[in-house]
């Protein structure tokens, strides 16, 4: 299969490229600076040079490459890599001259990448998530703080940021200063909850969860596990939006309770997409199949254990590392280039932040307006 990945940032999209080269596509790259080095994999089958996004007026130009590129390589899906080119190929998609990976429409992308719509349309529709706030000005939260409206604890966050880009953690008097460090408007605020980050990575079609796993990491170890009233709250979600396509949800595991409740969701595939591959667990075959492949009998697609993340720590031990950590050496050291780039700090091990205005660019239609309770 020929697949044509829309690539805006470096990262992300490389692990996501990795993931469809396993699952047996050949990809070819269509991106902005930001993406250039992915043409340094070998996993990259082309790659092709773009203007980046905010300027509006790329989108004819945008069009007339991906109609290009479809051409020259016999493309058979066109999918997408990051928030951008998630949001531009949802508005491109009855225009393109091939098929698309599984997509949300625009009003549920919008719904879910905006943090405080988000918050909102799951407390009016059963879905467990901390209570929350939303405010223009740092000088808003501050007053609703004296006046006791919000106490501590509380996480804030912007609307439509990722990879935990400008999220504060506020327990208590002691960290009251971070508020000083808020550079976007509004501010979205969430009851924190005390317990443990987690995440579950999902593929959806048609509201169902057909592809899932749990997972939890750190500074040292990636960990697949399993957490049904976690799951249950991501199906409630996912069928009242009807979604489909790659979503990853952060979420809190209260120590008190072992109740989940969702912090977040990144409706677009998800940097550790590649570590769940070494486990076994390739999502992109079903987002590539699309809405014409038969349905999974069974969406558990859960296996649990751990994997090392130090590189070093497995070559030096190489003999006695488990055949997963051996598998994710060689990930990165038979790819040499893009991991040296991330070992010399060349590119961010991060999402690219990008404000939903320079994804709007892209749609040409206006944002939809969510219908919130």
């Amino acid at each position: 299969m020929n697949g044509l990945m829309i690539a805006f940032a470096f990262t992300l999209p490389y692990h996501v490229m990795r993931t469809a080269a396993a699952a047996g596509v050949k990809v070819h790259v269509l991106g902005n600076a930001f993406s250039d080095a992915l043409r340094t994999s070998r996993h990259c089958a082309s790659y092709r040079l773009l203007n980046g996004p905010g300027s509006p007026e790329n989108g004819a130009h945008i069009l007339a490459e991906i109609e290009k590129q479809v051409r020259q390589h016999n493309i058979d899906v066109i999918f997408p890599s990051d928030d951008v080119s998630t949001r531009l190929l949802i508005g491109l998609r009855d225009r393109l001259p091939a098929r698309t990976s599984l997509l949300p429409d625009l009003k549920t992308f919008d719904l879910l990448n905006n943090k405080w719509n988000f918050t909102r349309y799951c407390r009016a529709n059963n879905i467990r998530v901390p209570q929350g706030w939303c405010f223009d000005t740092p000088a808003g939260l501050q007053a609703a703080l004296g006046s006791g409206e919000v106490t501590l604890p509380i996480t804030v966050k912007p609307t439509n940021r990722s990879g935990s880009i400008g999220v504060f953690h506020i327990r208590d008097g002691s960290e009251l200063n971070l508020l000083d460090r808020i550079d976007y408007r509004p501010i979205v605020v969430q009851r924190h909850i005390f317990g443990e980050p987690v995440c579950l990575s999902t593929i959806c079609r048609d509201g169902r969860v057909v592809a899932h796993a749990g997972q939890r990491r750190d500074e040292r170890r990636f960990q697949l596990f399993s957490h049904p009233d976690l799951l249950a709250n991501v199906e409630r979600l996912a069928a009242v939006t009807r979604l489909n396509g790659p979503a990853n949800f952060d979420a809190v595991i209260d120590a008190e309770t072992d109740l989940a409740y969702i912090v977040e969701c990144n409706p677009r595939f998800w940097y550790t997409i590649y570590l769940s591959m070494l486990f076994g667990l390739n999502f992109m075959g079903p987002v590539l199949a699309g809405s014409a492949a038969p349905l999974p009998d069974d969406a558990d697609t859960m296996v649990t254990d751990t994997l090392e993340l130090s590189v070093r720590q497995t070559v030096r031990h190489y003999r006695r590392a488990k055949p997963v950590d051996r598998a994710l050496a060689r990930y990165h050291l038979l790819d040499p280039v893009p991991y040296l780039l991330f070992r010399t700090g060349w590119v961010h091990d991060s999402d690219v932040a990008v404000d939903v205005g320079e994804m709007t660019a892209f749609s040409w239609r206006e944002p939809a307006v969510a219908q919130l309770a």
